[in-house]
């Protein structure tokens, strides 16, 4: 075990699998393995219910007993209403990835020393809320995180280092259960995020999705009746599925025993021209995701230099072949695309680049804008900071007030890029209390201000009075912490058996 503190650390926090990495000291990152001798330690965790130990990695998912076991909880980490509930306790999503980076931090400390300060990566699609959960998650683990990073920005660190790519890049980062689109320039030490696009929902959960629904078609075919599965057989499928998703991007037909001896076995074949063709709408929405990010840069694909690939999913080989004729080259691929992200946030760890993001969200407030052609006055999104506008920023707006005598200015904070309050979504609200008897018309300024970890800042200040309210974005919610929650429940992680 190394004596000293571990520098350089990034974590790749994912929705399948999880992995640390360090900037070794001839300046070239490693993944550490865990103690269990893995890479990646899969994101699932195992209660055991007789000795209290909580099982992560690949023990979880071999645990025997899937009511008991939690596996892609990163899909909730914006849901501030979520909890598992297990042995009487509630597990929100930041708790349980707490473990994930507990375990890692545990297991590679081992081989490379105490960790204490990371880099987190997340998608680049995530939220306020899903990301301030991440540096949650990261503090109860007992992590100081020196910084959130997006994934595909780590992923173009490291191909930047390793294969020298320089110039206009495209990231396609398609994982377990996000796609990432990103674009960004690399000059030297340089990188420039250009924009982020991403969604949710949209990665190798779903196609495990749709493999379960062939099976169970193959399945009735050669019974002659539906394959009821029970939420236990369920789970227990939809582990499997990922292995048989794996061999079909290296074999063109598998076979798998389906059922049970009192239900009925089935040996199913599936081929991967079915599966691919099965999963051809999904792969049409990442088609689709790319058309649009350069469609809102006004550009092409001879545009891009490099079209570079992040994430498990990537080899699946129609996911190739589409990005090929999209663009009329192949793609570039790393080979180890499931850790390139974690290496790349070892490296922006140590900082060896400028590395310029971009809010991935636009940001405003509700307002009652006129219509400039019919005069008619309705209530607005009006965006304060646009999407993929460069971070670290500040952006105002200035508004007036719209009646005689308000005393009260209230500034409902928005997330999203639609005019349409309907679909926005209200992430704070600001209320300022004002001196009566003003007439309508007084102008008041929102500013906003954005940080490198893309956290929201607001303030309101009323131009007449001079008076100002500053508010962190807070949200509300059994998964939202307190400071004091925070360590109270850290102390409490640390007396966890994690294994």
């Amino acid at each position: 075990m190394a004596d000293q503190t571990a520098r350089y650390v990034g974590i790749d926090l994912g929705t399948s699998t999880s992995a640390l990495a360090h900037v070794r000291e001839d300046g070239n990152p490693e993944i550490v393995p865990n103690c269990d001798g893995e890479r990646l330690t899969p994101s699932v965790v195992f209660f055991d219910q007789f000795e209290g130990v909580k099982l992560v990695g690949s023990a979880a998912k071999d645990g025997g007993d899937p009511d008991r076991t939690v596996r892609h909880i990163k899909k909730y980490m914006d849901d501030p209403a979520f909890v598992v509930e297990i042995d009487g306790e509630r597990w929100t999503p930041t708790e349980i990835s707490a473990l994930f980076l507990a375990k890692l931090r545990k297991d590679c400390a081992q081989l490379i020393g105490p960790i204490e300060e990371v880099v987190i990566t997340v998608p680049a699609n995530f939220n306020e809320l899903a990301r301030k959960a991440t540096v949650t998650a990261g503090r109860l683990a007992g992590l100081t995180v020196r910084r959130i990073v997006n994934e595909p920005t780590a992923a173009a660190l490291y191909y930047a280092h390793t294969q020298a790519v320089q110039g206009r890049i495209m990231v396609y980062d398609l994982g377990g259960g996000t796609l990432d689109i990103t674009i960004l320039d690399v000059a030297g030490d340089n990188v420039d995020i250009l924009l982020s696009e991403g969604a949710r929902h949209l990665g190798g959960s779903d196609f495990d999705s749709v493999l379960i629904e062939l099976i169970g078609e193959e399945y009735k075919a050669q019974n002659g009746r539906d394959l009821i599965l029970d939420e236990s057989q369920k789970r227990r499928l939809l582990a499997s599925t990922e292995d048989i998703k794996k061999r079909l991007s290296k074999l063109n037909q598998v076979s798998e025993k389906i059922g049970s001896e009192d239900a009925g076995l089935a040996s199913v074949e599936l081929s991967r021209d079915r599966f691919e063709n099965a999963i051809r709408g999904l792969l049409t929405r990442t088609v689709m995701l790319v058309e649009q990010a350069l469609d809102s840069l006004e550009l092409t694909t001879d545009d891009i230099d490099h079209v570079v690939l992040v994430g498990g999913s990537t080899r699946i080989p129609r996911v190739q072949e589409l990005l090929t004729k999209q663009f009329g080259r192949p793609p570039i691929s790393c080979g180890n695309v499931d850790e390139c992200v974690a290496l790349g946030a070892a490296l922006f760890a140590r900082k060896a680049r400028r590395v310029s993001e971009v809010c991935n969200h636009s940001y405003g407030t509700l307002a009652l804008i006129e219509d400039a052609l019919t005069g008619e006055a309705k209530v607005q999104n009006s965006i304060v900071i646009p999407k993929n506008t460069p971070i670290p920023c500040s952006m105002s707006q200035t508004y007036m007030t719209s009646e005689d005598n308000e005393e009260l200015i209230e500034v409902e904070i928005t997330q999203g890029e639609d005019e349409d309050p309907r679909y926005i979504d209200i992430i704070g609200k600001i209320a300022l209390r004002v001196p009566p008897g003003r007439p309508a018309g007084c102008q008041v300024t929102v500013t906003y201000s954005y940080d490198e970890n893309q956290r929201v800042r607001a303030q309101v200040y009323d131009e007449d009075s001079g008076l100002r309210k500053d508010i962190d974005i807070e949200y509300k919610g059994e998964g939202v912490l307190r400071d004091d929650e925070i360590e109270r429940k850290s102390a409490y992680l640390k007396q966890v058996k994690i294994a």
